[in-house]
């Protein structure tokens, strides 16, 4: 979500208007850090890099990388055919009790298999009004 929100893609206004929402909590892992953090800040995109530090400064709480989340992941993964990262991101949100997992990922792929949370998609989210 954070990622379509700073490309500006198609579902840019709806991950906007959901992450300027005063009355969501969001919570964050170190598995999306590390997907988000690593190249802008490489490629010293700092403009990019203050907007997700932004985010990361006001979660509740961000899930750091441990053996018991792999394991969890693990299990995850064979249970609903989830890819690894997939897998890392739903453990992380269910250890920290989230009931909302939003994602730029179409409807019907395995990531929509999950029981512990409802998933989202933003592409099946109505534009937000301007």
């Amino acid at each position: 979500m954070l990622l379509a929100a700073w490309r500006s893609e198609s579902r840019a206004a709806a991950a906007l208007s959901l992450l300027a929402d005063d009355a969501r909590v969001f919570y964050s892992s170190q598995m999306v850090r590390l997907e988000l953090l690593p190249k802008p800040r490489f490629e010293k995109c700092r403009a990019e890099v203050a907007f997700y530090e932004h985010h990361f400064g006001e979660v509740a709480a961000c899930e750091p990388l441990s053996e018991t989340l792999g394991q969890e992941a693990e299990k995850l993964a064979a249970c609903y055919g989830l890819a690894g990262a997939d897998a890392l991101q739903v453990a992380a949100a269910i250890r920290q009790g989230v009931e909302e997992f939003y994602t730029t990922e179409k409807p019907g792929k395995p990531l929509f298999r999950v029981k512990e949370l409802k998933v989202i998609s933003l592409q099946a989210l109505p534009a937000p009004k301007p």
